[in-house]
């Protein structure tokens, strides 16, 4: 008879050999994770997709269209693999002065017909390229999984658009991104873990078998292939930076090391264990003094100066002695600056310091009629003072440029009480952007 302790030391070397099973679970499609208020806004930036050529010569499988504006300019936009995986679209482009009467067609049924697919007005949000007409537009397209002759799936999926020329403004093009990630859980390790799978090159494939390693070179190389796959390995409800896999290398979750796999549509995520050894990402921390980025150095009086609110009345930075303050200079058309926006509230709101903080944002290089527009459509959204520096598009001229040395956005310079500099932060890098709270602890222990 064996004791009982020998037969639980048994049970435990059976189970210790019980290999790893293979999980496999569905994923939904999310089309506005990437897009600038999206749920993975300011924690990943894909790189751009393709690259779509654009024409004035109207194709033969276009039967229908609506009164344009300004010139039509023809494009195909493919995402999947099916029989109905192409699209056409127009970029109605009209002239520069008239740049709110751009309009963007989509022939979503693929009847041929433009004038049942909705009205084709577009965002007006970010920075303008050389050439472009409006800033990036993000919409829907159908994709279609299968073969050439038969559809197996079917989705809207979300993509950017950017409508732009070359630097000599003759040839035209549209730029595209995904805005779309397959996202879902999967049991794993004893817990339901978050996933996100992204297909990089916007063209709606997420079938790992035919993805590519990501190194430097290729990343910068559109024709290459390449996917990412987010994992909440610490269960903490979020992905930070070193949760950001890349899909076509094992992941440890636990104690197991797993392989991913999907097809086309992407569906479906399976992860099957494998003795092959994890990746591990290394971020960039990106942290940078403010001496060796130009700035005011820590120490030096923060220069006063005067903007005025989106109901004229003026303020100065010096009405704002006794308090701490976070400097943000932004723009309406800067990504970057609105994709930091949450991040730079979440981070002032946890600080012990939060009641004695004030977020000053000054919106610089810009028109006023811009900031008039998103003023109203984002306060509530965003909690800090909105002023608009009277300079607009004079950047030589302006707050930023001329007393704060600012060569680009988003820059923030944390002010102690006396109006001192405690430090200058330039760009943004996502949720793992501790630069903020480090500084504003820094300031706490002053206290």
């Amino acid at each position: 008879m064996k004791s009982l302790a020998a037969l639980i030391f048994a049970a435990a070397l059976a189970s210790a050999a019980e290999p790893a099973a293979i999980v496999s679970s569905p994923l939904a499609m999310d089309n506005e994770a990437l897009s600038l208020t999206g749920s993975l806004s300011g924690r990943i930036m894909p790189r751009g997709g393709v690259v779509l050529p654009v024409t004035t010569t109207r194709p033969a499988g276009i039967v229908k269209e609506p009164a344009y504006r300004g010139t039509p300019r023809y494009g195909v936009i493919r995402l999947g693999n099916g029989p109905h995986a192409s699209t056409w679209f127009v970029m109605d482009h009209a002239p520069a002065d008239r740049r709110a009467d751009n309009r963007l067609y989509i022939d979503r049924n693929h009847n041929g017909d433009l004038t049942d697919d909705g009205d084709g007005v577009m965002q007006s949000v970010g920075k303008n390229l050389p050439g472009a007409r409006v800033g990036p537009h993000f919409a829907t397209v159908p994709a279609s999984w299968g073969t050439a002759e038969k559809e197996t799936a079917t989705a809207d999926y979300g993509m950017m658009f950017l409508f732009g020329a070359d630097r000599s403004g003759t040839t035209h093009s549209m730029i595209t991104r995904t805005a779309a990630v397959r996202a879902g859980s999967v049991a794993l390790d004893g817990r339901d873990v978050r996933l996100a799978l992204i297909e990089t090159r916007g063209e709606g494939d997420f079938d790992l078998s035919s993805a590519t390693t990501a190194t430097t070179a290729n990343f910068q190389d559109r024709s290459i292939k390449t996917m990412q796959l987010l994992v909440d390995v610490d269960g903490d409800g979020s992905f930070a930076a070193t949760e950001v896999f890349d899909a076509t290398l094992p992941i440890q979750v636990g104690a197991v090391v797993y392989r991913a796999g999907a097809a086309a549509d992407g569906a479906r995520v399976t992860l099957t264990p494998t003795d092959k050894p994890a990746q591990v990402v290394k971020v960039n921390a990106r942290v940078a003094s403010a001496k060796d980025n130009g700035l005011l150095a820590p120490g030096t009086a923060a220069p006063d100066f005067t903007a005025a609110h989106l109901d004229g009345r003026v303020m100065k930075l010096s009405d704002l002695r006794g308090k701490i303050v976070v400097l943000d200079f932004w723009a309406t058309w800067c990504i970057p600056c609105i994709r930091s926006m949450p991040h730079v509230q979440k981070t002032i709101g946890k600080s012990p310091l939060a009641a004695d903080i004030v977020w000053l944002g000054v919106c610089v290089w810009d028109d006023l009629a811009s900031f008039r527009r998103w003023v109203p459509l984002n306060d509530a959204r965003y909690a800090f003072t909105k002023v608009f520096d009277d300079a607009g598009k004079d950047k030589a001229a302006g707050i930023a440029s001329k007393l704060y040395r600012v060569t680009g956005i988003p820059t923030i310079y944390v002010i102690d009480r006396d109006g001192r500099v405690v430090e200058g932060l330039t760009g943004y890098s996502g949720d793992d952007d501790h630069r903020l709270e480090l500084a504003l602890r820094k300031l706490g222990k002053r206290s």
